[in-house]
């Protein structure tokens, strides 16, 4: 099993997730690892995976959410590589699967595509989460270096598209995790990656995949990074989720206050902190006070303010 299978397995046993991140999920694997499949004269989906295991929890969910049972089949490959799974959802009803997900609309002139992600699926932290475990078992790969040292691959982990709007549209739901990944074309489609390992344990630790984490720590820690791993443990990976849930929850409540009513009708001094804390979106409420030259209790109190502003909204 390589480092992909292993987090890949990792994500699998994520437990007790609501509906809603089943359907953020669902919804990222199809973007990824489906294709429209049409088959007389009804519209569904058709999907491919290199892991059964990750095909019959794709499956489980579609049935859960929607009361279809997917259609199972066997690709013939090369001996040298391994066989996909490929199964489908085509009946009277997939089409209303679609629909949900936000990945076609139907009006008056039949049936579109919708390149864009829908963002109503993906408004809760959690379904963020969510959707980026879907988006890394329908296509992405993490690679490490060899822990002997035998190989010179560096840290990489990336997620592929086949359409650029999908990947600009993911690139800007990680940034909203506080991630900055890169985007380039590849041989007709769209590469959406990170190379730092401080980047690649975060959105390891949002997936869930904590274990995958202390791996590249114990190896980090071989190769002499141990003070600055040791710090990203003990201090990022178990506050990641406060910290994202609060960070997310204020922007949040800023862009309510911006779209109904105006910033500008805000007094001053939480006006100055509701702009910084959308612009600044990546810093720490420690950093965003040093910027804003306030003490970390005071920014607190202003935020808070600004939360129950958009809460009586």
């Amino acid at each position: 099993m390589n480092f992909s299978e292993e987090v890949k397995s990792q994500i699998l046993g994520v437990k007790h997730q609501p509906m809603c991140c089943k359907r953020a999920l669902l919804a990222a694997f199809l973007r990824t690892a489906g294709s429209i499949g049409i088959k007389g004269g009804n519209i569904g989906v058709e999907m491919a995976t290199d892991i059964r295991e990750v095909a019959d929890a794709v499956a489980k969910i579609i049935t859960e959410l929607y009361g279809l049972t997917p259609v199972f089949s066997q690709a013939d490959k090369s001996s040298k590589k391994k066989k996909r799974t490929i199964f489908s959802c085509i009946d009277d009803n997939s089409i209303h699967l679609l629909i949900d997900l936000g990945i076609i609309e139907v009006d008056q002139d039949g049936a579109n595509i919708k390149l864009n992600i829908n963002w109503e699926i993906v408004e809760d932290d959690c379904c963020k989460a969510s959707y980026i475990r879907g988006a890394f078992l329908g296509s992405g790969s993490v690679t490490i270096p060899k822990s002997d040292g035998s190989s010179s691959t560096g840290y990489h982990l990336e997620f592929v598209f086949t359409n650029y709007q999908t990947a600009t549209d993911f690139c800007e739901l990680l940034s909203e995790v506080y991630l900055m990944p890169k985007l380039i074309e590849r041989k007709e489609t769209y590469i959406v990656y990170l190379k730092t390992i401080d980047e690649i344990c975060e959105l390891l630790a949002i997936m869930g995949a904590n274990k995958a984490v202390e791996k590249i720590a114990n190896l980090a820690t071989l190769k002499e990074e141990k003070n600055y791993y040791n710090r990203k443990l003990n201090c990022e990976i178990s506050n990641m989720s406060k910290q994202m849930g609060a960070s997310a929850k204020q922007i949040n409540a800023v862009l309510k206050i911006e779209q109904v009513m105006g910033l500008k009708q805000l007094p001053e001094n939480l006006k100055t902190v509701a702009e910084a804390r959308v612009k600044f979106k990546h810093l720490s409420l420690s950093d965003l006070a040093e910027k804003l030259k306030l003490t970390k209790s005071c920014l607190n109190h202003r935020l808070r303010k600004i939360v129950e502003i958009a809460e009586n909204l």
